[in-house]
């Protein structure tokens, strides 16, 4: 629903429903402060006239007509119809009314064709019932049904959207003017509950902190100490529960607590919560920062469910893995065991009673964890890795014989030599296409598999660099430890889909001013496309940077 807002100095646009951030946001604009009293006059609102006519030219509290707006955005065609013509027959623009309206549009049914009084009396009856098999709908006298409902209403309302026949379904006053009723709006990572003097308050996770201070603000709690706290939530386990067992009960670290490991969750998504979930039973961690370390350093990890010693490893691999074509009419000649053993002797990996675990990484922070599991971290040795590819730029500016320059219908080459004049600019471009995820490990973000490439390769990043007068495009790799060549060939293969189809696609849209025109820049071309070290490149090998790590 789109509106525009107005204040005494102006008006803004804003779209509801929304999250409390961009609320946030609004109230910035708008200049109003954002606890649970603040106020907006709705100016109008487009694309909906029903909605104009039941909001326009007045004041409504913002949280209020923000649950409002999430109630509606949830309902079907006959719900939003049966919701306008009841707000219009009662001139209602209580906004308390309104949202216990959308909690009892069942109460009501909405007739605008009498054409088949069958069909009628069916909806209506559904509507009453709010469930029925087909068998009763098909064996029910929907015009008898019908003409009982209007004997029931000997003066139907009559709207602009229909007669308004109301059924014998109770009204409800489920919301109370002060708390808002627990209600899903879009997916979330669960729900904690404040309750205080027999009222309660919902938070969904990972909720911000305005949607906290409003919630103590309408429960008349100066802290999280005067309420009892309870967190609803299928993707904590049990390690996660026990970790905020160990926090004060009823108190803002608890709180804090259980938003930072939803937070975590929603960053890594719900669907990889059953490796997470596997992946913590078997490390067991006991504080929140074994916990922050298991989140940080996921993808580092292999996690095999249901795999105790060395005969169940060696079947999984030839079997399951997908690494070998088994044929079952094979297996009384094949040693699962040795091949497991031998397996397990170039491996980082152990058996827990989640299943076997390889660790491929070097996060020092999980040494003491990984050592109640007999894994020890590897030593560490950061080094940096440059892969060199040709780079294409165009413009739309050409010069004239004067050195002038003016704009063309056609792309025009940039070549490499002149590209490196602006290497600068392209620098700046390329710090400015980089995303608040990238932060911590570059494009390696985007990386799908846990693996040992996604261990070794720290980050990797994607620059522009002078190599004898020309300018060419570098994947810059920060490695824990040397690429075999199997790793080496994989790496290149999703660098080279970045430079494709990835992140290099998005950059080259962008233009970037250089010299007085405006040149696009990608690091892909069809033809006599490369990704090469500098030794395969024949180019001086650049003195790499080496940190020691580890222990």
């Amino acid at each position: 629903m789109n509106i525009r807002i107005k204040t005494k100095d102006s008006i803004t646009g804003f779209t509801i429903p929304c999250s409390e951030e961009q609320i946030d946001k609004l109230c910035e604009v708008l200049g109003i402060p954002n606890n649970s009293q603040a106020e907006i006059t709705v100016d109008s609102v487009y694309m909906d006239d029903r909605a104009n006519g039941l909001l326009q030219n007045k004041t409504f509290n913002l949280d209020k007509l923000n649950y409002l707006a999430k109630r509606l955005d949830s309902f079907d065609k006959n719900e939003l119809t049966t919701f306008y013509a009841v707000s219009y027959s009662e001139k209602s623009n209580d906004i308390d009314r309104l949202i216990n309206l959308t909690f009892n549009t069942h109460c009501y049914s909405v007739v605008s064709d009498f054409s088949d009084l069958e069909a009628v009396g069916r909806k209506m009856y559904l509507t009453e019932q709010q469930a029925a098999s087909p068998t009763a709908l098909e064996q029910l006298d929907g015009e008898g049904y019908f003409n009982k409902v209007l004997a029931d209403n000997p003066n139907p309302l009559v709207t602009p959207y229909g007669i308004l026949y109301r059924n014998k379904n109770e009204y409800e006053q489920v919301y109370d003017g002060i708390h808002f009723p627990e209600y899903y709006w879009e997916e979330n990572m669960g729900t904690v509950t404040l309750d205080k003097d027999g009222f309660a308050e919902y938070l969904y996770l990972p909720y911000v902190k305005t949607e906290l201070a409003k919630a103590l603000e309408r429960l008349g709690a100066a802290d999280v100490s005067e309420c009892e706290v309870t967190l609803d939530s299928s993707l904590f386990n049990d390690e996660m529960k026990n970790i905020l067992k160990g926090l004060p009960k009823n108190s803002q670290e608890e709180i804090d607590g259980i938003n930072y490991i939803a937070e975590r969750i929603a960053e890594m998504g719900a669907k990889e919560m059953p490796y997470l979930g596997n992946l913590t039973g078997g490390l067991q961690p006991q504080t929140m920062k074994d916990l922050d370390a298991i989140f940080d350093s996921a993808y580092e990890f292999e996690m095999f469910d249901g795999i105790y010693n060395a005969e169940d490893y060696g079947r999984y691999m030839f079997c399951e893995s997908g690494h070998f074509e088994y044929d079952e009419n094979l297996e009384e000649y094949i040693d699962f065991e040795r091949y497991g053993s031998q397996r397990l002797l170039c491996e980082n990996g152990a058996f827990t009673h989640a299943g076997y675990i390889v660790y491929h990484g070097y996060n020092q922070d999980l040494s003491e964890m990984l050592a109640e599991v007999g894994i020890e971290i590897p030593s560490q040795q950061t080094q940096t890795l440059k892969l060199y590819m040709p780079l294409r730029a165009t413009t739309y500016y050409d010069e004239n014989d004067f050195g002038d320059l003016y704009q063309v219908d056609c792309e025009i080459d940039v070549y490499p030599e002149e590209l490196a004049e602006y290497e600068e600019e392209i620098l700046d471009a390329i710090t400015n296409n980089s995303l608040p995820e990238e932060k911590e490990r570059g494009l390696m973000k985007y990386y799908g598999e846990n693996d040992s490439v996604n261990a070794k390769v720290k980050r990797y990043d994607f620059s522009v660099e002078n190599v004898g007068g020309k300018l060419m495009g570098i994947a810059t790799l920060v490695l824990n430890a040397p690429l075999e060549d199997k790793e080496m060939e994989k790496i290149k293969e999703e660098i080279s889909g970045q430079a494709s189809d990835g992140w290099c696609e998005g950059f080259e849209q962008r233009e970037i001013k250089c010299n007085g025109k405006e040149i696009y820049v990608s690091f892909w071309q069809s033809e006599n496309w490369s990704l090469q070290t500098a030794e395969e490149l024949g180019i001086s090998e650049p003195k790499q940077e080496l940190t020691m790590g580890g222990m």
